[in-house]
């Protein structure tokens, strides 16, 4: 880890007031949740074209929750780690203005972000605590179904298919959140993108949008993306480790 690094991206956070942060699947695995491509992820274990596409839901949900069911003793079991801790923190000293996540984890709420400053949390691809039924639109929490002791969850008051509202393969991302998210972008001066491969769509128009603002770009991620010549500063390695040593810095 580069100390002047370190010192730059400090600085830059130091003197920026509306900073947006955008985290990816790598801000999660120091927490215990694999990303989906890395071994012992999702995809090593189950082909997600089927088992977390939206039309295969529709004829039998049983393979999606299968899956989604280890998942949540997974999500479940995890805690924030310090990268979650100190957004949270940055929220509470009035600079962090909003999070994006592609994550269903829920670990910003958990570890404090939308607390202190009342930010926006903009989870691109749901949570996956939140569930609906998706024949009449009844809303669940996931304590108040039972999702291990029969095939898939049906609604009790149409019997309709309740699906987590998590984003499926065949399903589009929600055009609101993400208007709401890109438009938070816009207005940052300063961008983190922390744990993002920045491969697949939108997390790699975010950077674009944010240099098109004139924002300060920041990237913190375990390996180099095709986007770093983007950024301001690149810090690689462990997000939680990273932002440890920026906080020491930031006042």
């Amino acid at each position: 880890m580069s100390e002047s690094k370190i010192n730059e991206a400090a600085e830059i956070i130091n003197n920026s007031e509306n900073i947006v942060v955008f985290s990816g699947a790598g801000i999660s695995t120091e927490s215990g949740i694999p990303d989906f491509r890395s071994e012992g992820g999702i995809w090593s274990k189950y082909d997600l074209s089927y088992h977390g596409n939206y039309y295969v839901f529709l004829e039998n949900p049983k393979p999606f929750w299968t899956m989604h069911n280890e998942l949540t003793d997974q999500l479940e079991n995890a805690e924030p780690n310090e990268a979650h801790k100190s957004i949270a923190e940055l929220e509470k000293m009035g600079k962090v203005k909003a999070v994006i996540t592609q994550n269903v984890d829920m670990l910003h709420q958990r570890a404090g972000s939308g607390k202190y400053k009342n930010i926006p949390i903009y989870e691109l691809h749901g949570s996956y605590k939140k569930l609906e039924c998706i024949k009449c639109g009844k809303e669940y929490e996931l304590d108040e179904v039972d999702t291990k002791n029969v095939e898939y969850p049906v609604c009790d008051k149409c019997s309709g298919f309740i699906k987590p509202k998590v984003i499926l393969f065949g399903e589009s991302l929600p055009l609101g959140v993400l208007n709401a998210a890109l438009n938070a972008v816009r207005k940052a001066n300063c961008l983190i993108m922390v744990g993002s491969s920045l491969l697949v769509s939108p997390a790699n128009s975010v950077p674009l949008i944010a240099k098109e603002s004139g924002s300060k770009i920041i990237f913190i991620n375990n390996e180099s993306t095709i986007m770093d010549d983007l950024a301001d500063i690149v810090l690689q390695g462990k997000a939680g480790e990273i932002f440890t040593e920026l906080m020491k810095k930031i006042k």
